[in-house]
């Protein structure tokens, strides 16, 4: 079985890419957000963040219970998807993705989906800093990591180019060679000031 995970900053895509790609490849989907909610998997709430705080373990034995059923079940693929999936451990990862988004997009995006200010500018940080990516760089997971720029590419593109990505080993070269720094961009831009008091 093969074992993609999806992560990236919340407004980036996972959610809506993970699902055109498990209708397309008739893959199985857990998304950790969801996962969490259902089965009470957390340990308090932050009002002050408006974020619930995880609870790492019970999730991790959750998702090796998943996965061992995925695999009594004979799923071929596993999509998790999350802005914390790089807590999945290392061994249970084939295909690490990062999905990213540039911050004035980002911006947009989350104010459709109805965040509030300080929401929308804690999520653009963690953006601009390349935050998800650096956790997984941080697991030495010792595979390549792919990072795809969803700003300016829909919702069908992107879950194109991942299916691709994992049925015909296509294209992964062309999003592991570069990495993706909204910093030095926003730096050299002179505007690091309208993100970071």
């Amino acid at each position: 079985m093969k074992i993609v995970i999806i992560s990236g900053t919340p407004g980036t895509g996972k959610t809506s890419v993970s699902k055109i790609i498990t209708k397309k490849l008739n893959a199985k989907m857990i998304s950790l957000n969801e996962m969490v909610l259902s089965n009470n998997l957390t340990l308090s709430y932050d009002h002050k963040r408006e974020t619930a705080v995880i609870d790492t373990e019970r999730i991790i034995e959750h998702v090796k219970r998943l996965v061992n059923a995925c695999s009594r079940d004979n799923i071929n693929i596993l999509i998790i998807e999350s802005h914390f999936s790089d807590i999945i451990p290392n061994e249970l990862i084939d295909y690490p993705i990062v999905l990213r988004c540039h911050p004035d997009e980002l911006i947009k995006r989350l104010n459709k989906k109805h965040y509030t200010y300080e929401k929308i500018f804690e999520n653009v940080q963690t953006e601009i800093l390349g935050s998800c990516m650096n956790y997984l760089i941080e697991k030495n997971l010792g595979k390549e990591i792919i990072e795809i720029d969803t700003t300016d590419l829909n919702i069908e593109s992107v879950a194109e180019i991942i299916t691709d990505m994992i049925k015909y080993n296509k294209n992964i070269e062309q999003f592991t060679q570069q990495r993706i720094d909204w910093l030095e961009k926003l730096f050299q831009e002179d505007k690091l000031h309208e993100y970071f008091d």
